[in-house]
């Protein structure tokens, strides 16, 4: 297994995390506004309770954001996502696909730039 495959998968194993912590979160929520609700009466919910439903939006966002593919953090930690020439290393995002490389002349195939497969 290559290791942007490795990569990829491992996020989104923490995606998965991050979903299910999130869901949990989210019950757990739910219940406590039910006891205190139920509890109090209509008083509302107290902000324990807000940040309980915050955080577990924000798990659920992040783990699906993550366990989807996380193409911003893949191409941050991964620079060869991104076409590069293959001599000099300069990133030819936006530049034709039959070109010479701006920094160094060197041509480059059609499309196939720096793009290892994996």
């Amino acid at each position: 297994m290559k290791y942007k495959t490795a990569f990829r998968l491992a996020l989104r194993v923490v995606g998965v995390y991050f979903l299910v912590e999130g869901v949990a979160g989210a019950i757990r929520a739910a219940g406590f506004a039910v006891d205190f609700l139920g509890g109090a009466g209509l008083g509302g919910v107290s902000w324990a309770g807000y940040t309980m439903i915050g955080a577990a939006v924000a798990k659920i966002a992040i783990g699906a954001y993550l366990f989807l593919g996380g193409r911003w953090i893949v191409n941050l930690a991964i620079p060869s996502n991104r076409p590069y020439c293959p001599e000099c290393g300069y990133e030819l995002t936006g530049l034709p696909e039959s070109h010479n490389c701006p920094e160094c002349g060197v041509p480059f195939p059609l499309g196939r730039a720096g793009l290892a497969s994996g």
